[in-house]
């Protein structure tokens, strides 16, 4: 199974670097130090692969966040944010860059690109309860706008939105 984990970490590294259609298999082998037959043993294609780093990459960050029921979770979800953007890179959002490149040919890794998406907005809400959908849709547009203005001003972006988020959930307790 550590091959197998090598060969998911060397590829999203350098899909999310190089891109998923310009990345090699020979770059793929070469950095995860297995053989061409020990990567087709364990990715027998490159769709397969793909969805395989997809779900990994979604799992690990599920996994560092809080239950949506505890007090600091939307204050969690945006400091993961910022650590991933730090240890991973600021470089844009790995799922948009899936989808960009799978969207016209193929509809199941686009759709599980904004697999992603779909389930973090629903994080998102489940965190607010039944409360405010629309509170819930700014807070994702916060993370989501977090993201790409990390390209320019870098992973400080996530706080500052989380910073925002925490204000609008402070402000609309207050309204109720």
């Amino acid at each position: 199974m550590r091959k197998r984990d090598d060969i998911l970490q060397a590829a999203e590294r350098l899909f999310y670097e190089n891109g998923f259609h310009t990345t090699s298999t020979d770059q793929l082998c070469q950095e995860a130090k297995v053989s061409t037959r020990t990567f087709y043993r364990y990715f027998p294609s490159r769709e397969i692969l793909t969805e395989a780093v997809m779900a990994a990459r979604q799992q690990r960050f599920f996994e560092g966040l809080h239950s949506p029921d505890h007090p600091q979770a939307i204050s969690q979800l945006f400091l993961l944010l910022e650590q991933w953007m730090r240890e991973y890179g600021a470089s844009g959002c790995f799922f948009i860059k899936a989808w960009g490149e799978y969207a016209r040919e193929d509809v199941r890794l686009s759709a599980l690109a904004l697999d992603f998406r779909y389930a973090l907005r629903r994080y998102i809400a489940s965190c607010l309860g039944s409360s405010d959908a629309a509170l819930a849709d700014t807070i994702w547009i916060l993370f989501e706008g977090a993201i790409t203005s990390a390209l320019i001003t870098g992973p400080e972006a996530a706080s500052r939105a989380g910073k925002a988020a925490l204000f609008l959930l402070a402000h609309g307790k207050e309204q109720s």
